[in-house]
């Protein structure tokens, strides 16, 4: 997959994060792991591949917050995944955010400043 088509067509900037989550579907739950995320959506690696507009409910527990609840549908699935975990290799999968609480965009509009500044600082740093 061409992720630089992905990243151009994103409205929202992400940061990488390693936040546990948990997917809820009409199958039963799923564990995984955003690794990166926005206001509008996240890249979750898990070991149960979804399927493209699969609706599902989020549950990010990002650390020092509570839980976030948020409605979702997966917008494309690799199932193939591209990190090796043990035996059997998570796949990837993009989120769309389709229901969220503002208290809970908020949280995570003010975690892509807050990682964004410090990549700024950083960069500013070692100039």
């Amino acid at each position: 997959m061409n992720t630089t088509n992905v990243t151009d067509r994103r409205r929202h900037t992400r940061v990488d994060v390693n936040w546990p989550v948990v997917i809820l579907t009409q199958r039963g739950a799923v564990v995984g792991e955003a690794k990166n995320v926005g206001v509008s959506g996240a890249f979750i690696l898990c070991r149960t591949p979804l399927l493209p507009k699969e609706k599902l409910k989020l549950i990010i527990m990002a650390p020092n917050r509570h839980s976030q609840s948020i409605s979702a549908e997966v917008a494309w699935s690799n199932p193939y995944g591209s990190e090796s975990e043990e035996e059997i290799p998570p796949c990837g999968m993009g989120i769309r955010f389709t229901k969220i609480a503002a208290a809970d965009r908020e949280f995570i509009r003010q975690e892509v400043v807050k990682q964004l500044g410090a990549k700024i600082s950083r960069t500013a740093e070692n100039r």
